[in-house]
């Protein structure tokens, strides 16, 4: 591969970054949150948030990556809402900071069908949900329940209107409009510690991590396989291939199976215990189009922010599987923003022997390792990975405090201690 290309270098922080102190401009009671539909209030949500995610892209590039995302599959038929927090039509600014700002700052109440440079200026917040399949399943119930989740990403408000509880207010309307979508569970990724959305519904999870450098030594394979295990699975025995469109979809459908029956097994599992623990199952689907829209995300990048070459721009993969299988692969997706190649996705056969899951284990680490150096991204990272893989490469399982996954069920009196998000991985990010 020639020479890979300089990453963008971020640009000093705009002035919006600098919080402006002063009365609220809106009273909490004057505000909705309402869908936006006209795209130029959708694309000022983009311009907003530039400050906070945008990491030195110029604006043309960062608006046409979320044109080029919202174009998706998975972003179709709906399934995509931006939402924003908005004064009603006819509110008006409050007194104090009316004599406050004089005659600057904004005034009046928001039309969803003006553009405006006055009426945009008036969006005090924005926040953006996926409607996405969701799987649903509670001791002492055997049925399994196909439902619909809604996730929440994007949540921001511009520094200029921070400070006035306009946040808080978004997340508990937010959690009202998920409710009439007719949604099972809600969830989301915190950046705000692992309280704060805890206060409108969604309550933090388990939040772990594995981070493998390229560079790292993997260690031999298990030498103590038996014959038959040698013939089905060793270090020199495994062919990978690498995941293509066709394959992924029937990788992708054979995962939800096997997630199927994994939670009839768990239910039966907690049913058996004494007492019996009512516990809720809850899993987000996966779905070829969400795997295709985080690698869109990464085409894009690589291709229009970072400037590679459409040679290089062939061997972007999704990951690989064991030849021959279609319950034993690791699917990952380039992030060149914050410089990781995620996991997204782990399966290895879950009848294999502890020997053979390491041989395997290893063959993944080593494929992600190659990848990641052709792409000179600094290191690999699974979130939630078994401490089993930790220890079979002599590293320890970190807590992170970013991004910290979060889950709600909607209209449900299950005590949230009793709820358990299986396949809590980066996939459903």
């Amino acid at each position: 591969m020639t020479a890979l290309p300089a990453a963008p270098v971020p640009s000093a922080a705009p002035a919006a970054l600098i919080k402006v102190k002063g009365p609220a401009p809106y009273a909490l009671h004057d505000l909705v949150l309402i869908p936006a539909t006209a795209p130029e209030i959708i694309q000022k949500t983009w311009t907003n948030n530039m400050e906070e995610w945008a990491k030195g892209v110029p604006l043309e590039q960062y608006h046409a990556r979320e044109q080029h995302l919202a174009a998706t599959a998975f972003s179709s038929e709906n399934r995509l809402i931006t939402w924003i927090l908005v004064p009603k039509a006819d509110a008006d600014v409050t007194e104090e900071y009316k004599t406050t700002a004089g005659d600057h700052g904004v005034r009046g109440g928001f039309d969803p069908k003006d553009v405006s440079k006055q009426n945009l200026e008036r969006i005090l917040g924005a926040v953006e949900t996926y409607e996405r399949p969701g799987i649903v399943a509670t001791v002492g119930d055997e049925t399994l329940h196909e439902v619909s989740s809604v996730s929440v990403a994007s949540v921001y408000a511009p520094s200029k209107y921070r400070s006035h509880g306009y946040g808080k207010l978004m997340m508990r309307l937010l959690w009202k409009k998920i409710e009439d979508m007719g949604a099972s569970f809600s969830f989301l990724y915190s950046d705000l510690g692992p309280d704060f959305y805890g206060n409108f519904g969604w309550t933090a999870r388990t939040s772990t991590e594995i981070v493998i450098l390229p560079s790292l030594t993997l260690p031999a394979p298990p030498s103590t396989a038996s014959s038959a295990m040698t013939t089905r699975a060793s270090a020199r025995a495994i062919k990978l291939e690498t995941v293509t469109e066709e394959s992924l979809a029937a990788l992708i459908e054979h995962d939800t199976q096997l997630l199927r029956t994994q939670l009839i097994k768990k239910l039966k599992e907690r049913l058996n215990t004494t007492p019996p623990k009512k516990t809720t199952f809850v899993a987000v689907t996966p779905e070829v189009r969400c795997i295709q829209w985080l690698h869109a995300r990464a085409w894009f990048n690589a291709k229009e922010i970072w400037k590679f070459q459409d040679p290089q721009m062939k061997d972007l993969t999704l990951g690989v599987y064991v030849a021959g299988t279609k319950d034993q692969f690791v699917l990952w997706h380039h992030d060149f923003t914050d410089d990781n190649l995620f996991i997204l996705r782990w399966r290895i056969d879950s009848t294999a022997t502890n020997e053979e899951a390491d041989i395997i284990a290893l063959a993944f680490v080593e494929a992600a390792q190659q990848e990641a150096r052709k792409w000179r991204l600094s290191k690999i990272v699974f979130w939630n990975g078994h401490a089993s893989l930790a220890n079979l490469l002599g590293l320890k399982v970190k807590h992170r405090q970013h991004s910290i996954p979060s889950l709600g069920l909607i209209k449900s009196d299950q005590d949230t201690n009793n709820v358990e998000w299986v396949l809590n991985e980066k996939y459903s990010w």
